[in-house]
């Protein structure tokens, strides 16, 4: 399987490690960092390249992760699949729903396996939460992403290249809803501006209310300013059900007056890259829980949140 990636930054370096504990070597990278693109070529001993047609072009990718921030996107992913290569492509998809749905058109044309890196789905603790609320009616859900960014991060505390929290962290938070509750409907947001822009030049803290088409109703609340133990977390309720669950590894609450008390061990970030090679070689789009599709889904949410932030009045999700 020759495996090729685009961007080799940040999360691509996550992607990499899972892709060695498979022992599934990488053949090829590119990333507009001439110095960066050379240094991991020589880490991986693989082929370097600075511009993705060309790499595209002179390599037989059979799989290509897009790993780049949001206002990168451009055609590289519409590029990969029509190159003949499956496509793995890190969240967000893009900063806009029409390049997003021109890609997820070109996706679907081609007929490629497509997963995006929505890990929390591929969590221990989200699978249990799937076997116990099967069949049951959430009425809830409430999820938060608090955390504090620094200066490793230079490019995601800018709006034009991140779109903000919202599109770019608290994205996790809004598809790991959806993924229990379905699609959100519309959305109302409230945001705080912080007293300088040392962290970012959008809102540092922020408040998201969404109605979910089944008449649910459910919350997100975010920071960029602020680290807490289970910064990365959500909640169901239900008719006699409550369960948290803290995105590490721990599920706790109580079903029909039964506690609940689960440990986990994975985290989905190498499950993801593990479930998305196996459809791969099965060539099954159904074993992926993360399609491009759904993720396009996820972004509409999140774009709306921001017009909400802009009004200050009730979005619908387009």
């Amino acid at each position: 399987m020759q495996i090729a990636f685009i961007g080799v930054g940040g999360i691509a370096q996550n992607y990499i490690g899972s892709l060695e504990k498979l022992n599934k070597p990488v053949a090829a990278v590119c990333d507009i960092n001439a110095q960066t693109a050379a240094r991991v070529a020589d880490e991986l001993n693989c082929s370097g390249y600075t511009d993705h047609r060309e790499m595209l072009s002179r390599e037989n990718l059979d799989v290509v992760f897009v790993a780049i921030p949001p206002a990168a996107h451009d055609t590289q992913t519409i590029d990969a699949v029509q190159a003949g290569a499956h496509v793995f492509v890190a969240k967000p998809v893009a900063m806009d729903l029409d390049l997003a749905r021109r890609t997820q058109e070109a996706i679907a044309a081609s007929g490629r396996i497509n997963q995006v890196g929505y890990m929390a789905r591929y969590s221990d603790i989200t699978e249990r939460t799937r076997e116990l609320v099967q069949g049951r009616d959430l009425g809830m859900g409430m999820g938060r992403f608090l955390t504090r960014m620094g200066p490793s991060h230079p490019w995601w505390g800018k709006f034009s290249v991140s779109a903000g929290q919202l599109v770019e962290q608290s994205t996790h938070v809004f598809d790991w809803l959806r993924y229990f509750l379905g699609e959100v409907e519309s959305v109302h947001a409230l945001g705080h501006d912080g007293p300088d822009n040392s962290i970012a030049d959008f809102e540092d803290s922020t408040a998201v209310n969404l109605r979910f088409a089944s008449g649910a109703v459910g919350s997100v609340v975010s920071t960029c300013s602020a680290r807490v133990k289970d910064g990365f977390m959500g909640e169901l309720c239900g008719r006699d059900l409550y369960l948290r669950l803290a995105m590490d590894t721990h599920l706790s609450g109580y079903i029909d007056q039964q506690e609940i008390d689960y440990h986990g061990q994975e985290r989905g970030y190498y499950r993801q890259i593990e479930g998305f090679l196996a459809a791969v070689e099965a060539q099954d789009q159904s074993l992926v829980r993360s399609s491009y599709a759904d993720a396009v889904n996820s972004l509409a949410v999140t774009l709306a949140a921001n017009r909400s932030l802009q009004s200050g009045q009730v979005e619908t999700v387009d």
